[in-house]
């Protein structure tokens, strides 16, 4: 009897001994073997001075007039607020007045010597650049936007029966910065946005809820209806649009509010399903899988739970400064890292395309551009969208522009 309590008392031990040695290597791996965690951009890290480039710019003088002209107006009402803190320049502190006054030379030297020689010398010798870090060669990721155009109706009409809605009404925004506990290096989005249930805030109604389930039926809200499904979900993710109304008046369509749930690509969506490679994956591409799958097509929306509303607007389409983008002179960034309106230049591979429309080479694009407008897309200082215009040769061009190129930023010495 003492020699089996013996044995089950080893066994006992044996079986501890195991399981803490289990737990210890579980705690190990948890420990020294997390994965690594995505980096935390902060606007004092995402540019540092570089050289400055070889400047050349084979647009519009009249073009980069205009988007510099809305960015100072947008420069004039913020020297306007009192005690504005100045801006952070990658490793720089610059106050809006400089910033306003380093353009205001820029844009005299362009009206005297327009896009010339005399004009690339001037600013290579009285401007420094700044740029994204390079980390291992990687650059910027560009791509573009256009404004869109869709059919539509003032009034429902079983030939457009997809309404574009304005901002409701119990569609709750908290600022979390104004609290003690936010802390940015946590991730934690700035803005949060929601809907009360009694005194509970509760997420927003995510697309599926708004469009599939009809949880969110609000007729009242809605600015115009839609002919096409397809146009209006790219109209989403444009952000502006406009909408041919059947009385032959247009109306002008732009991005007032999202309903707070993240933006998830449908192309990346494609991708993981194998149903587009990543060199095929283009809005072209994904409109004519959606057209010969149209029993997929609401699946599929789905799988980006964001949802924009949208607001009438005299002209457009504006950008997150207020004023109207200028085509191949606007971009958007993320403007948490990037100062907004200021003075920068690209230089991009193009796609071209065909007689039929198909792409098939590149053209070199080198511009000044100017910082005026965002996106939910564009996260990190390696992110960048360039406003292609108006029109199906915009639309052709920012539906198959995805390509790395460079950036810079300017500010007068």
């Amino acid at each position: 009897m003492a020699a089996r309590n013996n044995l089950l008392y080893k066994i006992f031990r044996l079986r501890y001994w195991v399981t803490a040695a289990g737990l210890l290597i579980i705690t190990g791996i948890l420990l020294f073997h997390r994965p690594p965690a995505e980096r935390v951009w902060m606007p004092s890290g995402a540019l540092r001075v570089t050289a400055a480039p070889r400047l050349a710019d084979g647009l519009k003088t009249h073009s980069l007039l205009t988007a510099i002209s809305r960015s100072l107006d947008y420069f004039e009402k913020l020297e306007k607020i009192p005690d504005r803190p100045p801006v952070t320049v990658g490793p720089r502190q610059v106050s809006i007045t400089r910033l306003k006054e380093g353009l205001v030379d820029f844009q005299n030297r362009l009206m005297e010597w327009g896009l010339s020689p005399q004009l690339y010398r001037y600013v290579r010798e009285h401007f420094i650049f700044l740029r994204p870090p390079a980390r291992r060669g990687k650059k910027p990721l560009f791509t573009g936007y256009y404004e869109a155009t869709l059919e539509g109706s003032r009034s429902a009409d079983p030939d457009y029966p997809y309404p574009i809605y304005k901002t409701p009404g119990d569609l709750v925004t908290v600022d979390l910065r104004r609290f003690y506990f936010y802390d940015p290096a946590l991730r934690i989005p700035p803005l949060v946005r929601g809907r009360l249930e009694g005194n509970t805030l509760v997420p927003y109604y995510s697309r599926e809820e708004i469009d599939t389930l009809k949880a969110f039926n609000q007729p009242d809200l809605v600015l115009a209806w839609v002919r096409d499904p397809i146009r209006r979900f790219f109209l989403h993710i444009q952000g502006s649009g406009r909408i041919l109304l059947t009385d032959g008046s247009v109306l002008r369509v732009n991005y007032a509010q999202a309903n707070g749930h993240p933006y998830r690509a449908i192309g990346r969506w494609f991708i993981e399903q194998g149903i587009l490679t990543a060199g095929e994956i283009s809005m072209q591409s994904i409109r004519r899988y959606l057209r010969s799958h149209p029993w997929e097509m609401e699946d599929i929306f789905n799988t980006n739970p964001s949802y924009v509303f949208f607001r009438e607007v005299p002209q457009g389409p504006l950008g997150a400064l207020g004023v109207p983008v200028t085509p191949y002179r606007s971009i958007a960034t993320d403007l948490r890292l990037f100062p907004r309106g200021i003075l920068g230049f690209i230089d991009i591979p193009l796609p071209r395309f065909d007689a039929r429309g198909e792409p098939g080479g590149e053209r070199r694009l080198t511009c000044f551009v100017l910082n005026q407008d965002t996106g939910g897309a564009i996260k990190s200082p390696y992110r960048v969208d360039l406003f292609c215009g108006t029109g199906p040769e915009a639309e052709q061009t920012a539906g198959h522009l995805k390509t790395p190129g460079h950036l810079y930023f300017l500010i007068k010495k």
